[in-house]
Parts: structure tokens; C-alpha cells; sequence
């Protein structure tokens, strides 16, 4: 559509390295090459954040034309780094300045943006000289039109563009004193002095939004009240959905949003010898991974199924039999399945996780569960790709409750309706590959054995 209509596409890249490395696992390759790979570049692209790209990606993006929208306050606040806008410049990309969105950057406030991106890369490279005042501000104009495609129409005051323009007082107290010992000084009183409340007129395509900091096209008192009232909505909302149990997770700090789902199916099988033998007849299955591991979990549940679980897990990665240091977390996980497809293929969703670095007596007596279950199994896992898509296959055997029976769980990643319904397709080929009983198959989770 974008190469059709010939509009900008906006599209997130590289924003987290968690991101990166998901792609990798799926893909073999880097953000920036698939999308090359599939076209996504040859039109034109607006990059949001770009904050882990290699020097590789950077070149790709500098030859098809990429620009960059650069979110300094959205990627400290979500921890997902610090871009390096000196590389990106000097490989010949285009960097404007953005914001993000309200969830990510609560005031929107370019100014504070302008002063970020001039500071922050001073304090990655160690180098004063980079990013200037005057590259920081063409980077909030010119450099962010260009990034857009519409460098032709906006972006600087020239004849034939339209009339765009902020005019900044300079004379507050916070202003003061200002040097004028070139023409250059004004550059750092607008990005290192200035404030967005010294706006004073903004003019756009010659009409006047804003005069003597009166709003001439808005109703500032409904947009103020109609804003708080959307505030109460969701803030109801949010309530409802995670009630409590959310709050605690992140008042325990270093908290993972996750909203991650997952395509899943659990069968009792005979015997693992039965299954390395059907991996290796079926050349569309590739075992990119195994391991083995002990994992005891501890589920705490709540008055209100509505709430949830609380998943504290010890997960301890067995090396050629020796036990290596085990690792804990805290999971929220979603009180119910979201769908169950063809051989009870369920779609599951985990939303929120945190590192755990507490007992699991300070967790029990913190979060103050009605009822807990413990489920603990020994896991070998395959992390395989069939015809080029990554499953996961487990082969666990309860221990806690005990249990002789042998369980395969086969389960990936989704991130739409359409790739759910392809993805559980495929697990049901799966089955096949692997000559599983589909008499055997289990609709429920360990935990509600």
C-alpha cells in the first residue's frame, strides 16, 4: 500500500535487544536484513528508535534511503537503550527527532527531546564536539522533514515551502543571561535553555494555531476535561483487568511487559526413543537446540479466577548432568485460554514477568495467595524448525505430582490471528510427523491436573 499510494511507512525497529534477538532466533538474520529481505525497504521507510542496529544495518538503511525518527525520553524511560545516532549520521542515515507516544514519553515535549539528543550522545562517545545545538535543532526541522519525505514542503524557512514556524520568547528568567558572541549562540539557548512554555505563536501552512499562547483552534478546557475523562476509562479498565496483582509485580521492580502468546498442545507418549527416531526420518525437521533442565514451579492462585496465577519458577539447566546455576522468575499469567483450535491446539497468553531474586517464603507471605500448587518436572527440550518455522518440543516427566505417564509439549510463539491459525495447523502436522495418539492429547495444564 505504502508503494502504491506512495506514502511513508512507519515501522518500529530495533527498539529493544530483546527484539533483536527474537528475530534473529526466527529469522537468522538482523531487523533491518529481513525487512530487506522482504521488501518492507523499498519504500519509504520511517524508522522509529533504530536504538541496537549494527554498522551492517546502518549501511543498508544509509543506501535505501531510511530515515530515522529518534525517541531519546521513550527508550530511557523503557530501559531499551541509547541509540547511536553519531553512527547512524555518519553512514549517511537521516535522523529526526520524535517523541513516542504517551504511554512511553508522558509530556511530548519536543524541547526536552531537542536538549536529549545533543546530550546524550556527548555522554556515549565521551566526545563534547558531537551533535551540536544546530544539528539538534535541525534534527527537530529539517533533518525530520527529510526523514519523512517532506523536506520539499516543510521543515525550513525557504521561499515556496509553506509557512511553518514556532516563535520562542527568550527573555525569562531561565533565558537568562544570553551570549551573543556569534550567530551560533542562539543554537544553544533553544536546546539547552528554552522550554516548551516559551512558545509563543505557532504558525502552521500560514495559519495561526496559536497567538500570545492562546490556543486559536482548540477548546482547551473540553479537551482537558474530555482527556481526563478517557483517563478514568482506561485507568478502570486497567484496574479490572490486572486488579492488584499487577501493582505488586511492579513495585518489586525490573518487570518485563510480555502480552506473549503462544500456540501450545500436550499429548502422553509412549516413549522418547519413538520420537528421535521420527526426527530423524522427516528431513523438514531441523534440531537447531536441545537441553535438559529441572523445573520446579510454584503457582499461587487468587479469590477471583479473573485474576490470574502467580508462576514462581526455578528453572535449573542441566549440562551433561550437572546441574548449572539455576535461574528464578515471576510470571502473571492470564486466568484462561484465549482459543482452542483443531487436536487441542490451545492458544495461552503469559502477560507480565519479573526477575525473582527473593525466597519463594517472602513471595508466598508478599503476595498472600488463597491456595499454591507445586509442579516439577524434568524437561528435555529441542528447540526445531519445521519447514523453516521455530517450535519448541518438551519432553517432560512429572515429578511433583508424581507421575509415570511421559508428556510432549509442542508450542511457539504468535503474534497474530492469522500466524495463530497457520502455526496451529502446523503443530498438527506435527503430531503426524511424530506418529502421536491423538487419543492421547491433554486440553489442560500441568497445573490443573
Amino acid at each position: 500500500m505504502a508503494l502504491e499510494h506512495d506514502v511513508p511507512l512507519l515501522i518500529h525497529i530495533a527498539e529493544t535487544a530483546g527484539g533483536v534477538e527474537e528475530t534473529q532466533m526466527l529469522f537468522g538474520a538482523s531487523p533491518v536484513e529481513v525487512l530487506e529481505r522482504l521488501g518492507v525497504l523499498e519504500a519509504r521507510v520511517l524508522a522509529a528508535h533504530c536504538v541496537h542496529v549494527t554498522r551492517q544495518e546502518r549501511e543498508i538503511m544509509a543506501r535505501r534511503s531510511v530515515g530515522v525518527a529518534h525517541n531519546p525520553t521513550s527508550n530511557l524511560k523503557l530501559a531499551s537503550g541509547l541509540a547511536d545516532v553519531v553512527s547512524m549520521q555518519n553512514a549517511g542515515v537521516v535522523v529526526g527527532i520524535g517523541t513516542d507516544g504517551q504511554a512511553s514519553n508522558n509530556d511530548q515535549d519536543m524541547f526536552e527531546e531537542m536538549r536529549l539528543a545533543a546530550l546524550l550522545p556527548k555522554g556515549l562517545t565521551q566526545d563534547p564536539t558531537v551533535v551540536p545545538a544546530s544539528r539538534a535543532l535541525a534534527m527537530a526541522t529539517i533533518e525530520g522533514a527529510r526523514a519523512l519525505g517532506l523536506d520539499t514542503i516543510t521543515g525550513s524557512l525557504e521561499p515556496g515551502k509553506r509557512a511553518d514556524l514556532a516563535v520562542v520568547r527568550l527573555d525569562a528568567m531561565h533565558n537568562v543571561p544570553r551570549f551573543e558572541l556569534s550567530v551560533n549562540n542562539v543554537y544553544s539557548q533553544i536546546v539547552y535553555a528554552a522550554k516548551a512554555h516559551d512558545v509563543e505563536h505557532v504558525l502552521v501552512d500560514g495559519r495561526w494555531l496559536m497567538r500570545s499562547r492562546e490556543l486559536l483552534t482548540l477548546d482547551e478546557a473540553q479537551v482537558r476535561t474530555e482527556a481526563q475523562r478517557i483517563a478514568g476509562q482506561v485507568g478502570a479498565f486497567l484496574a479490572r483487568r490486572e486488579q492488584s496483582l499487577l501493582d505488586k509485580l511492579v513495585a518489586l521492580g525490573a518487570l518485563h511487559w510480555g502480552e506473549t502468546y503462544e500456540v501450545q498442545v500436550k499429548a502422553r507418549v509412549p516413549d522418547e526413543a519413538s520420537l528421535l527416531q521420527a526426527f530423524e526420518r522427516c528431513p523438514e525437521v531441523m534440531v537447531i537446540k536441545p537441553s535438559e533442565r529441572k523445573q520446579y514451579d510454584t503457582y499461587f492462585f487468587f479469590g477471583d479466577p479473573e485474576d490470574g496465577q502467580v508462576r514462581y519458577r526455578e528453572d535449573r539447566l542441566l549440562d551433561r548432568g550437572l546441574e548449572a546455576r539455576p535461574l528464578y522468575s515471576l510470571t502473571l499469567r492470564g486466568p484462561t485460554n484465549e482459543r482452542e483450535y483443531a487436536d487441542s491446539v490451545l492458544l495461552s497468553r503469559s502477560r507480565f514477568t519479573a526477575d525473582a531474586d527473593r525466597s519463594l517464603r517472602f513471595y508466598r507471605e508478599y503476595f498472600q495467595p488463597q491456595d499454591e500448587k507445586r509442579v516439577d518436572k524434568i524437561r528435555r527440550r529441542w528447540r526445531i524448525k519445521y519447514k523453516g518455522v521455530d517450535f519448541a518440543l518438551n519432553l517432560d516427566r512429572l515429578t511433583q505430582p508424581a507421575s509415570d505417564d511421559l508428556f510432549l509439549e509442542i508450542k511457539a510463539r504468535t503474534w497474530s490471528k492469522q500466524d495463530a491459525v497457520q502455526k496451529a495447523e502446523m503443530i498438527s502436522e506435527l503430531l503426524d510427523v511424530l506418529g502421536v495418539d491423538k487419543a492421547g492429547l491433554v486440553g489442560d495444564e500441568y497445573v490443573f491436573f
